[in-house]
């Protein structure tokens, strides 16, 4: 089984990164296929949103994952009127739109939080597991490994 976890973070320049990781196996022996950024240079959101759009679809029609999961933040303890995570919103939700324009099936979104019950530990235990397949992108590859079937 071919699974793809995602996560979404801004570049200190403000432009968001799309981090790709491709695992397969199984929840006790994740493998690691694949890792990629998808960056963009567009100034506007609107423009950010389609160009990164536009390369996860480029992206998936290289490869066929059976399953998605897109990493989503945490629930804020206080509410903020900060435009960055709002965008992110937007760019996560553009990201699962084109998974199912892909025909892929089985896209989940999950939160820190989320990903440690699927694994059944807690946020922080999903993210060790995710350093241990991919230390850079450990978000994205603990996303990916919540996907993996519990045996093989």
């Amino acid at each position: 089984m071919l699974a793809l976890g995602v996560s979404t973070a801004f570049a200190a320049g403000r432009s968001p990164v799309v981090t790709l990781v491709f695992a397969e196996g199984d929840l006790q022996d994740p493998k690691l296929v694949e890792a990629c950024e998808l960056r963009t240079a567009e100034t506007s959101i609107l423009d950010q949103i389609e160009d990164v759009a536009r390369k996860l679809s480029s992206t998936l029609s290289g490869r066929s994952p059976d399953a998605v999961v897109i990493r989503t933040a945490d629930t804020a303890p206080a509410g903020s009127r900060a435009l960055g995570p709002r965008y992110r919103l937007m760019i996560e939700g553009a990201l699962a739109y084109v998974c199912r324009v892909q025909k892929i099936q089985d896209v989940r979104v999950r939160n820190g939080k989320e990903m440690g019950e699927a694994l059944g530990t807690n946020k922080a235990g999903a993210l060790a597991r995710g350093k241990s397949l991919d230390a850079k992108r450990f978000e994205a590859a603990a996303a990916a490994v919540t996907a993996l079937p519990s045996q093989p």
